[in-house]
This record gives structure tokens, C-alpha cells and sequence, in this order.
């Protein structure tokens, strides 16, 4: 029998991506949901310092919501803002949001400034939001980052 070993949260995501049932009891939002936030946990919540910031980057709005509240406006924009609304599809989707942010953001905080650059984006978000008098209505004119995407392995 081949054993299985998780060297990093990235590694035991994408295990959780490919096999949910492995790891949780139902494979929807709300389990996955848990199931990060108790990693965040078990880890002092360091984990997920920076995943809000950059997420409300991505978004362009939301900047008062949690981080799951902004996968969700990722994941739909105009649909369902409570997971408790979510079809069997968007809740799907909303999966996969969630598990792809992950990949991305902890590729990005575990470069050499990663997570500065986060931050000095967020920041930068903040004074363009102000700047355009945009503050949390989700408006057109809200600034949004174009994070690159890390390079495939």
C-alpha cells in the first residue's frame, strides 16, 4: 500500500481537490470552507495572513467581507452572497474558486516578497478606492489587481 504525504498546505489542497471524500464528510462549500479555516487554525492563523487582502484585490470590492464571502463574489458576482443560497453547481464551483485562490495565493506568499506585495497592492487598492470614491459599493469604477497566475509545475 503506498502512503500518502503532504510536505505543504499546497500539496494537501490539491489532494483535497482531487479526493474531497478523503479528507471531509460532503465535498461542498461550507465543508471546505471548515476544513481551511481549521488548517488556519491549527496553524496559529498564519496560514491565511494575506488571503483576504489579496482576494479583495482580485475582487475589486468587499474590502468589509470575510474570505469566503469574497470566493463566493468571485465564484458568482450577481448570484448568491450566503452559501446557504448556492445551487448543487455554483456550490461546485465555488469549490473549485476556493481551492484555485488557495493554490494561487500561497504559491504568491511563498515567494521571496510575496506576501509585502500583497499588502503594498492592498494598500495600493485602498488609495485607488478612495481615490475613485468607490469605497464598498462594488461599482464599476472599483480598482481591481491583475494578479499573474504562478508559473505551471
Amino acid at each position: 500500500m503506498k502512503r500518502l504525504v503532504i510536505g505543504s498546505y499546497r500539496e494537501l489542497f490539491s489532494a483535497l481537490r482531487k479526493r474531497p471524500l478523503m479528507y471531509l464528510p460532503r465535498a461542498d462549500f461550507t465543508s471546505v470552507v471548515a476544513f481551511v479555516a481549521g488548517c488556519d487554525q491549527g496553524n496559529a492563523g498564519t496560514l491565511l495572513t494575506g488571503f483576504r487582502e489579496w482576494l479583495v484585490t482580485r475582487v475589486g470590492c468587499g474590502d468589509n467581507l470575510v474570505w469566503w464571502g469574497l470566493v463566493l463574489r468571485l465564484t458568482e458576482p450577481e448570484g448568491p452572497k450566503s452559501a446557504r443560497d448556492m445551487d448543487a453547481d455554483t456550490d461546485a464551483r465555488a469549490v473549485e474558486t476556493l481551492l484555485q485562490c488557495l493554490d494561487d495565493f500561497l504559491a504568491l506568499s511563498e515567494e521571496h516578497d510575496g506576501l509585502r506585495r500583497i499588502y503594498a497592492a492592498h494598500q495600493a487598492w485602498l488609495d485607488a478606492r478612495e481615490l475613485h470614491h468607490c469605497l464598498a459599493s462594488g461599482a464599476a469604477a472599483c480598482p481591481a489587481v491583475d494578479w499573474p497566475r504562478p508559473p505551471t509545475e
